[in-house]
């Protein structure tokens, strides 16, 4: 397999985390991007010290002066970018909240965080991917992110944030259905993770089974645009 650079935001725990370790481990160079220095110096070291090839850098995707600052970095130091990986997240809202009762500013911080971000970061990193010759983008969604079916749980603003994370990776795939660039939306499941909590169901390893899976299954295999789980399309 040819050695694929990916970038995951989001990677200094968890989820991007866990991702980090399984690509490098299968022989992959991989950019973590994390907002908080000494979580993701931490998290960087002990991927180093197994002799991983990973690279930390630091951004907050709230900030678009923060993702300019890294696209300018990292299409300064590579060629291309093979895989982006849109993991970075937040749902900061309780349980009892409804949209009559929503805080506005952690409303916008959430879509900042979990859409704006995301859109931003594809924005800024597709002319490094039209470089590679398989480009892949992963956008993190959710099963609260589903309108197919009856709501699953409460979380009016990350639900919502994940709705157009899905709405987003539909119109960038048809925008660039004439390139090399393929793009997704996953639900990782209820994963055991700091958001997650510890009652979930989900291993770490189940929870990035299908977002490794895409990143480096062959284009054959995979449509473009749609939303997958557990391998599969599902609705949304």
């Amino acid at each position: 397999m040819q050695k694929k650079t990916a970038l995951i935001t989001g990677a200094n725990r968890g989820l991007g985390f866990a991702m980090s370790e399984k690509l490098a481990t299968l022989g992959n160079k991989v950019i973590m991007v994390c907002r908080n220095k000494n979580s993701g110096e931490n998290s960087f070291l002990k991927l180093k010290q197994k002799n991983l090839d990973v690279i930390l850098k630091f951004a907050n995707i709230e900030n678009i002066d923060d993702i300019k600052k890294l696209y300018d970095e990292v299409s300064s130091e590579y060629s291309r970018l093979d895989i982006l990986i849109n993991n970075a997240g937040v749902n900061l809202e309780k349980e009892n909240v409804t949209i009559e009762t929503l805080d506005i500013n952690i409303f916008e911080k959430i879509l900042n965080i979990n859409l704006r971000g995301t859109i931003l970061m594809c924005k800024y990193f597709i002319p490094l991917l039209k470089k590679s010759d398989s480009g892949r983008i992963i956008n993190f969604s959710s099963g609260l992110g589903q309108l197919s079916f009856p709501r699953t749980g409460p979380y009016p603003s990350y639900s919502i944030s994940k709705t157009a994370v899905n709405a987003v990776t539909k119109i960038l795939a048809d925008e660039l259905k004439n390139t090399k660039i393929m793009v997704f939306s996953v639900d990782p499941g209820w994963v055991k993770t700091d958001m997650g909590g510890p009652t979930a169901p989900l291993s770490l390893g189940e929870g990035i089974d299908t977002p490794v899976w895409l990143a480096l299954t062959p284009e054959k295999e995979l449509k473009s645009g749609y939303f997958y789980k557990e391998r599969q399309i599902i609705e949304w």
